[in-house]
């Protein structure tokens, strides 16, 4: 039992990789993730709108499929369960999106051409992420391309608000969870690759957006009551 324990918190398959402090920041991402993710699910089954932007939902579907099964790093248990539960969910929120996610424009598509454009974002969205990865520009964690995918969702998310403009359609639970969930994340980052500063600026971009986000769904929220 003794070296069973000791073999999961030394392997760097398991939780060894990392700090125990770095395992939970991780960890407490993760668990906010989720959140972020039931509730995106919920709301979309509810109203019959995806608030996720259709254009990064494609990557984000096909970023966690190639990270969480596809691409093979010893990034520990955490990650690579957290990013293949995340893909599991992910696939429930794309449902959402092929089904309502035209309702995010203005402009009308016939289903036909929405599922081809979804298909063409998808493949894109593919060869960039694993040609990223294969010719050595990410870190074995996958944080690069994560967080600009992740600054691509922090900054189209206000522009769908606004452009929505319907606040009862958005969730300010998926807001802030969105915020901390990161932070936690962003947390790490700073204390495993203090010498990466590429996906430090990108962790501030994204939390600097986040926040925004949050300050003009609450000031929106404040006009309505």
């Amino acid at each position: 039992m003794k070296e069973w324990i000791e073999n999961i918190l030394t392997n760097p398959e398991y939780l060894g990789r990392f700090t125990l402090t770095e395992n939970i920041l991780l960890f407490i991402g993760v668990l906010f993730w989720v959140y972020v993710y039931g509730e995106l699910i919920y709301k979309a089954k509810t109203i019959q709108f995806v608030e996720m932007p259709v254009f990064i939902a494609c990557g984000n579907i096909v970023w966690e499929f190639l990270w969480g099964f596809v691409i093979q790093e010893d990034m520990g248990i955490v990650l690579k369960w957290g990013y293949r539960l995340a893909f599991i969910l992910d696939v429930v929120i794309f449902y959402y999106v092929i089904k309502y996610g035209k309702k995010q424009w203005k402009i009308q598509v016939s289903d036909a051409n929405y599922n081809w454009i979804l298909l063409l974002l998808c493949v894109s969205w593919a060869g960039l992420i694993y040609t990223f990865q294969i010719n050595g520009y990410d870190l074995f964690t996958g944080s690069n391309s994560a967080y600009i995918l992740n600054l691509f969702i922090s900054g189209l998310y206000p522009v769908l608000f606004l452009n929505v403009a319907d606040i009862s359609k958005f969730s300010f639970s998926i807001a802030w969870t969105k915020f901390i969930g990161t932070a936690f994340f962003s947390w790490f980052l700073f204390l495993f690759f203090p010498d990466q500063p590429f996906v430090l600026v990108l962790a501030v971009l994204v939390f600097l957006a986040d926040f925004f986000y949050l300050v003009l769904f609450y000031k929106t929220r404040g006009k309505n009551i």
